[in-house]
């Protein structure tokens, strides 16, 4: 294991403090674990995008057809009003 010095400001040093407490670690194990979770190989793939992963050309139609829809009838339109 190497040993190493950080320089933070007097803010990050204190939200550091606060995090480590709060995820009952030191600064040491923080600082390590912050590093294991940032460096993923592997993002997760979004939950209902991911499940089309192995089939772009189908997201490409659907979008599509959302950008049709969305044409014909745009999300700023007054509901329930007279026209002016």
């Amino acid at each position: 294991m190497e040993k190493i010095e950080l320089q933070l400001d007097d803010n990050t040093l204190e939200k550091a403090r606060w995090l480590a407490k709060s995820h009952h670690r030191d600064l040491s194990q923080l600082i390590a674990y912050a590093i294991d979770k940032l460096a993923v190989t592997d993002p997760p793939k979004d939950r209902l995008l991911g499940l089309f992963a192995d089939d772009p050309e189908s997201v490409d139609q659907m979008l599509e057809e959302v950008m049709k829809d969305r044409a014909a009838h745009p999300l700023n339109q007054r509901f329930g009003k007279g026209t002016t």
